[in-house]
């Protein structure tokens, strides 16, 4: 980008959206970062359930020998510092991409030793650990969600994502998509009253990037999109989903019910684990039943029951069944995040219904006035 553009797009930001008065923004989100957070996640994830895999089909082998033992925290912590100096020296994207790699690599490899870090005897199979590894998970993406999702972008944000994938697509060119993407941000940061000489710069530097051809991972999440949304959409996902939570939070109830019993008939008393379980499944159960019961009438309220039900599946039974089932509560929550997206979905659906007819109620057209004859 020449000293010009970046002078212009500077001079954008200080007078973008705010008063004199207000200071410059400091913190501007990337438009990318929400999934780019998630892949690394994800990435994690993976890391640890193939890391465990290997451990215990090898017998859990130990590196270092008789007097030193090298735990794959150590190589978690060098996945993460390779990440940030990967981040630190480089720009575009490619080497974003190579980060998240890495860097979630080195995550689940330091995760999943967590065991070790909380425990005075350095317990690696300590029960709770795989709980706390939830935890962890669960709250670094909700975190990821606040950020993306609590206010919508900026203007100065919209500018500054659009004049990025610009700067990039100047060396490595542009596919359609992104520059699809970068123009809409252009368009938002003119509606808003941006400076029109910096929102220039930037589309004339977008205009020199050359088109790049699609890549094949792109390709495949294309195809994925097309057939995906429609069957989550369809009637049949909705009760699918809704069934099949309420079976498992009906199941989780007779379980913990049985749970209980046994251990105070056998005068052990029971544990926070139980209960825990009872109460998480006691409420979905409750949720997911009464939405079933009024799923029929097309209104919104059912639906909202019924991710409200999938969220506590996600966010609180599931926290105890990680630390009673350790790896087997995976199932538990594939089906509650299926469930999430069908339901979330279908509430984004039916309010763009609800928007639609009130958009036609507001603005009646006028009656056609009918010819009079001569």
């Amino acid at each position: 980008m020449t000293e010009r553009a970046v002078y212009q797009v500077t001079a954008a930001l200080d007078s973008a959206e705010r008063p004199a008065s207000a200071r410059r923004p400091r913190l501007l989100r990337d438009a990318h970062a929400g999934a780019l957070v998630e892949a690394f996640v994800v990435i994690g994830i993976l890391t640890i359930l193939v890391t465990r895999a290997y451990l215990y089909a090898t017998g859990f082998p130990q590196i270092g020998g008789a007097t030193l033992h090298i735990a794959h925290a150590l190589w978690g912590g060098l996945g993460m510092v390779a990440a940030l100096v990967v981040v630190f020296s480089f720009l575009g994207d490619l080497p974003r991409i190579v980060a998240v790699v890495a860097g979630g690599i080195g995550f689940g490899l330091f995760l999943d030793e967590v065991g070790k870090f909380v425990t005075q005897t350095n317990d690696y199979f300590f029960q709770p650990a795989v709980a706390i590894m939830y935890v962890v998970i669960v709250a670094l993406l909700l975190l990821n969600r606040w950020l993306n999702d609590a206010r919508p972008p900026t203007t100065a944000e919209a500018l500054v994502n659009a004049a990025s994938t610009a700067a990039d697509g100047l060396i490595h060119g542009l596919t359609e998509p992104r520059r699809a993407e970068a123009q809409r941000q252009l368009r938002r940061a003119a509606a808003a009253g941006v400076d029109p000489t910096a929102i220039a710069c930037v589309e004339e530097l977008l205009s020199r990037c050359e088109p790049r051809s699609v890549g094949r991972a792109d390709t495949v999440l294309a195809r994925l999109r097309g057939p995906l949304p429609r069957v989550l959409d369809g009637t049949r996902a909705l009760w699918t989903a809704a069934i099949a939570l309420a079976l498992f939070s009906t199941a989780g109830v007779v379980n913990a019910v049985v749970t209980l019993s046994d251990d105070l008939a056998g005068d052990t008393g029971t544990d926070i684990t139980t209960i825990g379980q009872m109460c998480g499944s006691i409420i979905a159960f409750t949720l997911c039943w009464t939405a079933i019961a009024n799923l029929r009438s097309g209104k919104t309220w059912p639906v909202r029951m019924l991710r409200a039900a999938a969220l506590v599946t996600i966010l609180l039974t599931e926290v105890f069944n990680f630390v009673a089932e350790e790896f087997g509560a995976l199932i538990n929550v594939g089906v509650g995040l299926t469930a999430l997206v069908v339901f979330s979905r279908h509430i984004l659906l039916l309010e763009r219904g609800a928007q639609s007819v009130a958009q036609v109620n507001d603005d009646p057209r006028e009656p056609v006035p009918s010819a009079q004859a001569t």
